[in-house]
């Protein structure tokens, strides 16, 4: 799973080097990519032949490593995703396809990691729990996609009746024993549902356990609604705190299907967050508190080591500047959170669109 720590190791390993950045849209879906030169290529050539001619008058060889590289993945490259990320050194290449679709983006010099953060601050990672009296079945949703985990699934079988109920094993098949018949069926569907119970306690424990063991900090139970809620009461704490939503999810949906279900309700809860926290930074600017707004105040902290978290819209008015905050914030371990929407619209006119959390006030 494609992390920012991944993206922070690309800048450790490769710091100081020029490196060639590509984003694009490979969608198959998208009409002009069906063509026999898809647009992609053909965006692609023109921008590998821009930096050509920038590198020769700057006789720059490495550059002509670095192309001949990046056009020799390309010659025999059969898109399978979305999207795709590439960069390239002289000597080495990373390459991360994406399930979701990428704006095409170029970048030669210091590498473009804006879009990337971007696509993976959207589609955070979640685990999402399809649930019912029977069965449940463990997904992780993450950059548009579903993934199965795992599944558990209740074992009544196990359990003999005549032995956990101590009746006669006759008395369920005769009408000699009256009340006792009526008693005995009550003494049924009480251990059933104290299995059952056991069940969710069950569902409830393997949640967190795949949460803690992934590092999912994002739940949504899906399935029967009435076990869902039921399963959420019997997490611990933490992991209640985590949930999401409880939504009823018909039991035979795809993988795919369920990914389209939850999706909304996870953007309405990264947009939720956002405008949460763009508020914090705001109040916490103004009263003087741990927090600046405004590109000055932040390249100031940046350089100061004091930040703890960069917050940036999208799309940012200058995405050149935006990536030098994001690569300077990442080299410094500092978190990096992407806002959208109407979380952007009140940081763009609290703060130009940029603002930082800090580890201590200025």
């Amino acid at each position: 799973m494609l992390t920012v720590s991944d993206v922070k190791d690309l800048l450790n390993e490769r710091d100081g080097q020029d490196i060639l950045s590509l984003y694009l849209n490979v969608d198959n879906s998208v009409r002009e990519n069906q063509a026999n030169n898809p647009a992609w290529r053909i965006w692609l050539k023109q921008h590998l032949r821009q930096f050509e001619n920038e590198n020769d008058t700057q006789n720059n060889d490495q550059w002509a490593t670095i192309q001949e590289r990046a056009e020799a993945f390309f010659r025999d490259y059969t898109p399978s995703s979305k999207g795709l990320v590439a960069f390239f050194g002289p000597d080495w290449e990373n390459i991360h396809p994406l399930p979701v679709p990428v704006d095409n983006h170029a970048a030669y010099g210091k590498p473009l990691v804006g879009p990337l953060l971007r696509a993976l601050d959207e589609y955070q990672p979640y685990l999402v729990v399809m649930v019912d009296q029977e069965e449940a079945h463990f997904y992780e949703s993450y950059l548009g996609a579903a993934e199965f985990r795992d599944s558990i699934e209740i074992d009544l079988d196990e359990y003999d009746f005549a032995e956990k109920s101590g009746m006669p094993p006759t008395a369920a098949r005769t009408g000699g024993y009256g009340g006792l018949q009526v008693n005995q069926r009550d003494a049924f569907e009480d251990m059933i549902e104290e299995h059952r119970m056991r069940f969710y306690r069950e569902v409830a424990e393997h949640t967190e356990h795949i949460a803690t063991r992934d590092g999912l900090h994002r739940i949504i139970i899906g399935g029967d609604e009435k076990a869902g809620n039921t399963v959420r009461k019997q997490l611990a704490e933490t992991a209640q705190k985590q949930v999401v939503d409880v939504v009823s999810i018909p039991r035979h949906y795809s993988k795919h299907e369920i990914f389209k279900h939850v999706q909304p309700l996870a953007l309405d809860y990264e947009r939720e967050e956002e405008s949460r926290m763009v508020k914090e930074v705001i109040d916490s600017a103004r009263a003087g508190g741990r927090a600046v707004l405004g590109q000055e105040a932040v390249d100031h902290a940046l350089n100061m080591s004091q930040v703890a978290a960069l917050l940036l819209v999208w799309p940012p008015a200058d995405i050149n500047q935006a990536n030098d905050l994001a690569y300077r914030a990442l080299l410094l371990n500092s978190e990096i959170e992407v806002v959208h929407d109407k979380a952007a619209d009140k940081l763009r006119e609290a703060g130009g669109g940029v603002a930082a959390k800090l580890y201590y006030s200025v």
